[in-house]
């Protein structure tokens, strides 16, 4: 509700990317997009060379993340809700005139009965992620990635990304506005070009690059790839687990 039309904003190395506006009353997981209408939805259409489930493995855990999202700096998981959910807190470095931002947001997988894969995020309040003075928090009213194969070719991916984001501050005045919107293309490029980029490096048999990780963060790290584990062990068998196992609190 509240959608507008799609408006193509451009096209670079078979990336389409194009926008639209919510209204302030359109509800996301049942929270309404409020001030952040001001702001572009912006979705990206690519065709990637994998798999979709090769292109799923990179979303499965944060290892991977900094490969394709230039902005993440910090990412670590608060919560595991069960076998499908998580709560995530990141954040990313200054971007030009643009404190440096953190958001917290949940994080849902799923597939879809005609196998189409789904990595959905919308923002979230958690007690183990405070506001604090280091970072201003920005809220992702909706994020969503959709990898379903190419109907001539299912080792080919048909992604799209789908975008939404009020980055709070002085982005929210005038004329942090205009520049946010202005600059919703090269976002999506980035990130496609991103994935590309790890995928080629799979397929080449390359590891993928590493960053120093914080010693207190090493019990979360060992959380975190079982919760991938098994996310990606109820995808191959189909099982859809509804509670964590005991290795998961």
């Amino acid at each position: 509700r509240g959608e507008g039309a799609w408006e193509k904003i451009c096209e670079t190395d078979g990336i389409n990317v194009m926008k639209t506006r919510l209204s302030s009353d359109t509800l996301i997981g049942g929270r309404p997009v409020g001030e952040a209408s001001k702001f572009l939805c912006v979705k990206a259409e690519a065709v990637l060379d994998a798999s979709p489930a090769q292109v799923y493995t990179l979303f499965v855990d944060n290892t991977r993340v900094r490969e394709y999202n230039e902005f993440c700096k910090q990412i670590r998981d608060l919560e595991y809700k069960n076998s499908t959910t998580k709560v995530t807190w990141s954040a990313s470095a200054r971007i030009g005139p643009f404190k440096e931002r953190d958001f917290v947001t949940r994080v849902h997988y799923r597939t879809l009965p005609d196998q189409t894969l789904l990595v959905v995020n919308r923002a979230e309040d958690h007690p183990a992620a405070p506001q604090t003075d280091r970072y201003l928090r920005m809220e992702i009213v909706l994020g969503g990635n959709v990898m379903k194969p190419v109907p001539s070719d299912p080792e080919k991916t048909m992604f799209t990304m789908l975008t939404h984001v009020n980055p709070g501050g002085v982005a929210g005045t005038r004329m942090g506005t205009m520049i946010m919107n202005s600059a919703a293309a090269n976002g999506p490029i980035s990130f496609v070009q991103g994935l590309r980029d790890a995928l080629k490096r799979d397929a080449a048999g390359i590891p993928p690059p590493t960053w120093p990780e914080p010693l207190d963060e090493a019990q979360d790290h060992a959380q975190e790839i079982e919760f991938g584990r098994l996310l990606l062990e109820s995808k191959v068998t189909g099982k859809m687990l509804q509670t964590c196992p005991a290795a998961i609190t």
